[in-house]
Formats: C-alpha cells, structure tokens, sequence
C-alpha cells in the first residue's frame, strides 16, 4: 500500500495499543510518517520512547501533549526531529473566558520560549464543546486568538471547526500560525465524545476544507485522528487502511503532489 507522505498517522487512532505495537503496525501498513501522544510515550519510558522512534525509521510531524509534560514533549521533539507539539488550553472553570486566556499566555510563555530554543512549534487546538474538562476553546476563531496573544501556533482540528463561519477566511488570514491540520470524519447525529468516524464515513466536507488549506499555502501534514466506538468495533488497521486510502485520494483529486 502507497500512502501519501503528506498524510501523518497520529497514535490517537490506535489508542489503546503501546507504541511497540503501534510502529510494528504502521510499518506493516506503509505508513511513514506518524504523530505521537505523551501518555504512550512516558508508559514507555521518555528515553526508550526516543530509541524506538529513532530506530523505527519514522518521521514524526507532532506530538500532542498532556499540560504536565508539555517540556518533556518538547525535548521529546526535538530529539527525534518532530516539528509542534501541541496541547489544550486546560478546563473551562468559573473565570471568564478572558481570565482564563491571560492564565494560559502567563503560563504557557516559559514553555514557549522553550519551545523556540528547541526549534519546535507549540501549538494550542481547538476541542468540541463537550470536552469543558480539557478546553475553555471550542472554536478555531477563539484558539487562533490564543495562540496569537500567546506567541505560539494553532492545530486546525476539522472535527472541532469544520462548521465554523467564516473558516475560509481564517485560513487564508492566519495560515502563518497554523502549525498542523487533523483528518478524521463525523456522523450527523453522533452525540457522545470521542467517536469519530473514518474520513468519507461522515458528512465533514473534506474535499472542501483540504482545499481551503492547500490553497491558503499550508505546507505542512495532514495528520490522521480517528478514534471512538466505530473505529474500535472495525479494528485499527483495516479502519487505518481505509483512511489512508480516501485521504490520498482526496489529496491527488485536488492536485497535491507526492
């Protein structure tokens, strides 16, 4: 199977395998290029963690972050080459939305300095509004935002924007910030959290929104998040297969080279 080097295969999708098992299965899928997640890292031991991907021959494009190790992430980063690391803003709690946006810049700055001497992109996302407990940020307006107020970049998450007003016009305004862009698909009517759907499955309008971003001049990866029920119940490499597949199809109808 050829897999588009434009696609990342973030380990999200495989959540409940260990990263051993996660590049023993990317390899046998033909995946190159993968995005990491910080508790499969630290299960594994932060310097094993860099032995294996060093070893695995594997470019990596991002690692997201739990907010306790976001320096251990981003030495993580640098060792093995990836170019953001990315986190969530932290809950929602009884401050006001500006209150909390000053917490998060006063926090995050020693970390984001950190983060240019590394030569590595800190980046905050967007959530759905279900997850209060991880986000004050539902929206890609309100993280674009943040990250400009926080001196950091922004992951353009298409299950937390694609409905978003406007969206065309905030890529093509802040393309510059945008450090990664996330593929996984939704289904109408789904309402519980994480379940998402293998891209083509649902109704996001894929084709519509990798064309906003390419045609904005997004140069970077398009990293693969998939996870819940569905993608449980069909098994990881066949619902990855599948991905791979529709993705790079997209990608080579709307003219992006391999």
């Amino acid at each position: 199977m050829s897999v588009h080097p434009r696609i990342s295969v973030n380990s999200l999708s495989s959540l409940h395998q260990s990263l051993s098992e996660d590049i023993t299965m990317w390899h046998q899928l033909g995946v190159r290029q993968v995005g990491l997640i910080s508790p499969k890292l630290a299960a594994a031991g932060w310097e094993a963690a860099v032995a294996l991907v060093s070893e695995s021959g594997l470019r990596v494009s991002n690692i997201s972050t739990e907010n306790t190790v976001i320096a251990e992430s981003l030495r993580f980063a640098a060792a093995v080459g990836a170019g953001t690391v990315y986190v969530c803003s932290g809950p929602a709690t009884d401050r006001t939305w500006e209150e909390s946006a000053t917490s998060f810049c006063k926090d995050i700055a020693p970390l984001a300095a950190l983060a240019d001497e590394l030569g590595v992109r800190l980046a905050v996302e967007p959530t759905n509004p279900l997850r209060t407990d991880v986000s004050f940020v539902h929206s890609l307006r309100d993280a674009i935002d943040l990250a400009r107020d926080a001196g950091i970049s922004v992951v353009v998450d298409f299950y937390s924007c694609w409905y978003e007003r406007d969206f065309d016009k905030l890529i093509e305004s802040h393309v510059d910030a945008v450090a990664l862009v996330q593929i996984c698909d939704y289904v109408m009517g789904t309402f519980d959290t994480p379940n998402r759907a293998v891209p083509g499955d649902g109704d996001i309008p894929l084709r519509r929104l990798l064309s906003t971003v390419i045609e904005a001049g997004y140069q970077g990866p398009f990293d693969l998040e998939i996870l819940g029920p569905r993608i449980e119940a069909e098994t990881y490499p066949p619902a990855l297969r599948r991905s791979l597949e529709r993705i790079g199809d997209i990608l080579a109808d709307i003219g992006v080279r391999e």
